[in-house]
This record gives C-alpha cells, structure tokens and sequence, in this order.
C-alpha cells in the first residue's frame, strides 16, 4: 500500500516544486547579472555576489532560497547601476 501525501497537498504535488523550477532560474539570473558586473570593472564584488549565490543555490530549494536568491540579485543590480554611473566609458 502507497503512502498518503501530507494532508492538505494535492495527490502527486509536492509543496515546493513551483521553487524547484524557478530557482535555476532566478540563479542563472544572479550569475548573468554578476557576470555583467565583472564586465563594468567591479571584479571583487562580483565574486563576492557569485559566492552568496553559489552558496544559497547549493543549499535547500525552498521559498526562502528562492527570495534570498531574489535579493542578490537586486543587490547585485543595483551594483552594476552605481558602476555604470561611476564609470560610463567601460560600458561596452
């Protein structure tokens, strides 16, 4: 005999599958954003953006992930905001 799911969720839905498939996503998002902040000169922070991600990313895939993963990347958004506004002339 199968097991019952967790009362409350649909047969066959598991409760954080809509995460699992938006935070490859949002961390690809997170890579090309820090990528693109490298690019603008500002190599140190970059990485250190990278490294967050990789660590929340290599972590649980659950919601909180999902909006740690969100706030890097406005953080790392807003970075590249400020470099590009520092410095015009490196944007390619």
């Amino acid at each position: 005999m199968a097991a019952a799911p967790p009362t409350g969720d649909p047969p066959g839905m598991h409760p954080d599958a809509s995460v699992a498939e938006a935070l490859p996503r949002i961390y690809r998002r997170v890579l090309d954003a820090a990528d693109r902040l490298e690019q603008l000169g500002a190599r140190r922070e970059a990485a250190r953006f990278r490294g967050t991600a990789i660590a929340v990313y290599s972590g649980s895939w659950d919601a909180k992930s999902h909006r740690r993963l969100e706030e890097i990347l406005g953080r790392v958004e807003a970075a590249s905001r400020e470099q590009e506004r520092r410095s015009p002339l490196r944007v390619a």
